[in-house]
């Protein structure tokens, strides 16, 4: 046991491998409360590192469920989420409204899913973002001053969105700009849809990638599961470039007939197909065990060489079933298993995103709540893990 954890001791540089993975709850800045600044809720955050340094926790900000009138919003920490400054629209949903015939209609904007683009020599550090309208049309936008400003939105919904989908949305997570060849350079854009029509959250579920190869110029679609009878309904989705460039996507399985409640599949081709590397599932095979998850949106992460994060609640945590007990898993062997980091909140959670941070911890941007208000989505809030937890159980 001593020889194991002397291995991932030296395998994680990045990472010290310390606490027991049982309970380790960390301390959590709230970044966004339910009921501030004009707004009823802040759901499905995602976050990302800008070129300045600054970590941005981007969110819906709702009026209130999926479908009320919801802007998209985001948060600066200049101080690796010690503090947070104060809330910026990026995109105003009412805004959006004269591309409707109905002017009083309450408007979506959401799906964040930012990627900073490291490799642009014209635009360096330019960040992206691309985002859903009533999770039926699609834009990006970018900045070139960390967030501060934004560009004039472009819809690609013609580009990246068949015309026998109706729900659509990205992520909602952080997207990836790939690193190795002979896709360098690529953005990956996880997402889903639903067959159907005017947006609407009905119909069979499969996930893709949207692709970008020239720095945001021009956007397609990648990957693409259409098994929409195998029994995994692959839905909010994740993805990690593996030491040897191919990708490792984790959806959330919507309620299928396949064993738990994730599905996984790899992409040697730089995101451009899905392979489930079993024959008896064509896009995504189900994983279960360590990822025990509910049915809900988790976050991939990696942390250094021979780590890979990845959060979400824990179905068996403490608090019992449910959205509750937000966990870090862990794997050291490019996702081929996974293990058990620790709990960082004890009581009702949900969605999450990480990212690094400036002194190569990580920070994790979760929806959370006190076991007293019974809700995970009280508010969102931060916590910086300086030590990830696991615990080797023979």
């Amino acid at each position: 046991m001593k020889d194991f954890l002397k291995y991932i001791l030296s395998a994680c540089f990045l990472v010290c491998i310390s606490i027991p993975a049982t309970r380790a709850d960390a301390p959590a800045t709230v970044v966004f409360e339910a009921g501030d600044d004009g707004y009823k809720i802040f759901r499905i955050p995602a976050i990302v590192r800008a070129a300045n340094g600054d970590l941005l926790a981007f969110c819906e900000a709702r009026q209130g469920g999926d479908a009320s009138e919801i802007d998209l919003v985001l948060k600066r920490s200049s101080d690796d989420g010690k503090t947070w400054g104060k809330i910026e629209v990026v995109q105003e949903s009412d805004d959006f409204l004269s591309l409707y015939a109905d002017k009083d209609r309450e408007m979506s904007i959401g799906n964040p899913a930012p990627v900073v683009d490291q490799m642009d020599s014209d635009h360096p550090g330019r960040l992206w973002l691309p985002f859903t309208l009533e999770n039926d049309r699609v834009f990006v936008t970018y900045s070139d001053d960390s967030g501060k400003t934004w560009s004039k939105r472009r819809e690609i919904t013609k580009d990246v969105k068949k015309e026998e989908w109706g729900w659509y949305a990205n992520g909602p997570v952080h997207s990836i700009q790939l690193q190795r060849a002979p896709y360098r350079g690529r953005f990956v854009i996880p997402s889903n849809h639903r067959l159907g029509s005017d947006g609407e959250d009905l119909g069979a579920l499969g996930a893709h990638a949207i692709l970008s190869d020239d720095h945001g110029k021009t956007w397609r679609i990648g990957a693409l599961d259409e098994t929409y009878e195998d029994g995994l309904n692959a839905n909010e989705t994740t993805v990690v470039e593996l030491k040897d460039g191919s990708l490792y996507f984790n959806t959330r399985d919507q309620h299928g007939e396949a064993p738990g409640t994730r599905g996984e599949s790899w992409s040697t081709d730089g995101g451009e197909s899905f392979d489930s590397r079993d024959s008896d599932w064509k896009a995504f095979r189900p994983i279960e065990g360590v990822l025990d998850l509910p049915v809900v949106q988790g976050a991939l992460l990696r942390v250094s060489e021979s780590l890979i994060l990845l959060s979400g609640p824990d179905e068996n945590g403490p608090s019992g079933e449910g959205r509750s007990d937000m966990r870090i898993r862990y794997s050291t062997d490019e996702a081929k298993t996974w293990q058990d980091g620790p709990i960082i909140h004890t009581g009702p959670v949900a969605y999450s995103d990480m990212a690094l941070l400036s002194e190569g911890s990580v920070g994790l941007l979760f929806e959370a709540g006190s076991p007293s208000q019974k809700s995970a989505y009280q508010r969102i809030v931060f916590s910086a893990i300086s030590s990830i937890a696991v615990e080797v159980i023979h």
